[in-house]
């Protein structure tokens, strides 16, 4: 079983590497240490573990936003959280497992020989959408601070822009795009999503669009109900009707 360990703290990684030796020296093979999520994300797509031992509080890039950005064929996912209560009920059949920090001997080789046992089946954990990560979050008592940078595609894999420097988001043909002065990124979000993890600096004017207010320089109403939002890159967005008081509000106008 190959075993990818993320935490941010170095003497944890130490730690969790130090138990699976002591559990299963032969039987796990620990195929590289993440100290964050985008290490973390390339380990996973270049090095193929079977299972991955993932801290869900990290700076930036926490455990459940490695977990809904994973490449395909997806790992298995043991979380590791600082809080007690209410999460089993938030798994599926068992497909995901979960450790309490400080981690116990005894519950990590509980929650690696479920997982050996899941892989013997060849199940994967493809069942979390990211709907059920956000429950699970809430369920571990994990609270999503507002991001000042997010993970965008970088070609086989993924960088981190800041949420500052994009004008827009916008849907187009099943993509959500982030757009700012240097050019467009595709996300992996939907802007429901970014509507919810960017509210107060980001304000939806459409179906498609999700406009971040700070670059926002005029709304002119249209004469139907709707308006037009010109940004700062001179380009202009169709405010609807059935938004339009919303973002006006936003804007203070």
């Amino acid at each position: 079983m190959r075993l990818l360990i993320v935490d941010d703290e170095a003497a944890s990684r130490t730690r969790l590497a130090s138990l699976v030796e002591e559990i299963d020296p032969v039987g796990i093979e620990i195929v590289g240490e993440a100290p964050d999520g985008i290490v973390a994300l390339e380990l996973a797509r270049t090095r193929a573990p079977d299972v991955i031992l993932l801290d869900i509080a990290m700076p930036e890039v926490d455990g459940l936003d490695v977990a809904r950005h994973l490449p395909e064929p997806r790992p298995l996912i043991i979380f590791q959280t600082a809080y007690h209560e209410y999460a089993l009920e938030a798994f599926d059949q068992q497909a995901l497992d979960y450790v309490v920090k400080p981690v116990r001997k005894e519950r990590l080789a509980q929650a690696l020989e479920r997982a050996r046992g899941r892989l013997a089946t060849l199940q994967r954990a493809g069942l979390w959408t990211p709907g059920s990560l956000e429950r699970l979050g809430s369920a571990l008592g994990h609270q999503r601070a507002q991001p000042a940078r997010l993970l965008v595609r970088q070609g086989a894999g993924h960088r981190l822009l800041q949420v500052r420097d994009v004008i827009r988001f916008s849907a187009d043909e099943g993509l959500v795009l982030a757009h700012t002065r240097d050019g467009s990124s595709v996300t992996d979000y939907t802007l429901g999503e970014l509507e919810t993890r960017l509210a107060g600096g980001f304000v939806r004017v459409s179906r498609a669009d999700l406009v971040n207010v700070a670059h926002v320089l005029k709304i002119v109403s249209n004469g139907d109900g709707s308006a037009t939002l010109t940004l700062g890159d001179a380009s202009n967005v169709h405010v609807s009707r059935r938004r339009a008081a919303d973002v006006r509000r936003a804007l203070e106008v």
